[in-house]
């Protein structure tokens, strides 16, 4: 390793060093880790709005993504990469190398996280709206207004993506948004059908003065008979989907089970 290489790797080792040391100091000091967790999320909260504002994160259900272990996941990934390539080639330009693979692997591994928790959150909105709907219009019935309703409902259901966005349509109300723009950024930040079936039952319930109960009572219901012919539909493609499997991996191994006494006797009887 030439001198120019050794004082390139070590400065960046001091500069990584010295940032943990601070980092522990200053925690030290009276600024838990709790706080510099606190930290963290909001820099990565922003991050993700910055991306999703810049159509980047262009998937449905980005917005639903609150979780910071995609993030960690993807940075951890990355530090490994640029550790494994610096190893190997400890120059110059291996260290230039470790960076671009570090980034675009990391960027990678993010991409597909969020993706995957992106899919897992409509799901669960897809999953909990039956009972959200239910539960709601149960409140509605007992003499509850719609905006004490609807956040009892937020608190009482399982706690998820769905939960959480109607957490958001009541503070936005709270904050004095208008209700037809509330509903329609959330309309914008959850791409699922049924749930903008049950925005529109509420908004329309909202201007119109009608009764919501029965109607959201009636959304639930078509709801989970939606989703039973969805169940019902997978489970169909399940055997075909398991056909190859079958005809490639288990019925070979079967056949040579059950056929191989039989070719060992004749193998014998040809070999005498």
């Amino acid at each position: 390793m030439r001198a120019w290489d050794f004082f390139l790797i070590g400065a960046a080792m001091f500069l990584g060093g010295s940032i943990l040391a601070a980092f522990f100091l200053r925690s030290w000091k009276g600024r838990s880790i709790a706080h510099a967790m606190k930290a963290y999320r909001s820099a990565h909260d922003r991050l993700s709005a910055g991306l999703i504002a810049k159509r980047r994160l262009r998937f449905p259900g980005a917005c639903l993504v609150s979780s910071l272990r995609h993030w960690a996941f993807a940075e951890l990934f990355a530090l490994l990469v640029l550790l494994a390539v610096v190893s190997g080639n400890r120059s110059v330009w291996g260290l230039a190398q470790a960076t671009v693979a570090a980034a675009l692997l990391g960027a990678g591994a993010a991409w597909i996280s969020l993706r995957g928790a992106a899919r897992e959150a409509l799901r669960s909105v897809q999953r909990d709206l039956p009972v959200a709907c239910f539960l709601f219009s149960l409140l509605l019935e007992s003499g509850m207004g719609a905006s004490s309703a609807l956040q009892e409902t937020s608190r009482s259901i399982p706690e998820g993506a769905l939960a959480r966005e109607l957490c958001e349509l009541v503070r936005s109300r709270s904050l004095g948004v208008p209700r037809g723009e509330s509903i329609e950024r959330s309309r914008r930040r959850v791409p699922v059908e049924d749930y903008r079936l049950f925005l529109n039952h509420v908004l329309q319930g909202e201007r119109l003065g009608i009764g919501l109960s029965r109607s959201l009572r009636e959304l639930s219901g078509k709801i989970l008979e939606s989703q039973g012919h969805r169940a019902e539909t997978i489970a169909q493609q399940a055997a075909v989907k398991m056909l190859f499997p079958l005809v490639i991996f288990i019925f070979p191994a079967v056949f040579l089970i059950i056929l191989s006494p039989v070719i060992l006797a004749l193998w014998d009887r040809l070999a005498g």
